[in-house]
């Protein structure tokens, strides 16, 4: 994995406070951030405010991989909080929070994509996911492997990542893709073979081993 990226998202404004009554999570949740998600959707708006702080970092980080812009990535973070806020009432708290989060945000992307007519930002000074060294050899070839996968189909892309870097398994890359399961198991295993070969592009001639 990759490390985090250097500029951190915007806090949005606290939505106006009411009186809420304490509100408890369903019944066999263990995910923390369904768990906040559940409280805010029943109006607790300290809740939000903990779970934009809790999810921030990796909604900004996954849609900085998208833009390849800090300021899209910020401007977009936002745009997929308030659209969150507004749908967090009809939230199932039994589905994973995240893959549900992420899922609004590729398609804010993919609105903005279609208003801006591209899909490819030229900056390539992309954030990294949590967990790297990046002052390490293997930091180094992660980053690597990563700006080659940048230059991929963005749905190759778009999977590698949120499979190997966001660590979310083939039913949450499939939600989020809005796809079927199978389909994301024969994206990734397309999406590596084309990493492959760009890998083997770059070797040299001498080097190069068919």
């Amino acid at each position: 994995m990759l490390a985090s990226a250097a500029t951190a998202p915007p806090a949005l404004p606290a939505p106006a406070t009411r009186p809420v009554p304490p509100v408890s999570p369903p019944a066999g949740i263990t995910d923390p951030l369904a768990a906040l998600a559940a409280r805010a959707g029943a109006g607790d708006d300290a809740a939000f405010a903990a779970l934009v702080q809790a999810a921030g970092e990796r909604l900004f980080n996954f849609l900085h991989r998208l833009t390849g812009q800090v300021q899209d990535a910020e401007d977009l973070s936002q745009e997929t909080w308030l659209k969150a806020h507004r749908a967090l009432a009809r939230y199932q708290p039994h589905r994973p929070f995240l893959p549900w989060l992420f899922t609004i945000a590729r398609r804010t992307w993919l609105n903005h994509c279609r208003a801006a007519r591209t899909f490819e930002p030229l900056d390539e000074n992309w954030p990294e996911s949590p967990g790297a060294a990046r002052d390490s050899d293997t930091g180094d070839q992660l980053d690597h492997l990563w700006r080659l996968a940048r230059r991929l189909h963005p749905r190759y892309h778009h999977v590698l990542w949120l499979y190997y870097a966001e660590g979310f398994d083939t039913g949450e890359v499939a939600a989020v893709l809005h796809t079927r399961p199978l389909v994301v198991k024969v994206l990734l295993h397309r999406a590596r073979r084309a990493l492959l070969k760009a890998l083997r592009r770059e070797q040299s001639p001498a080097d190069f081993q068919p």
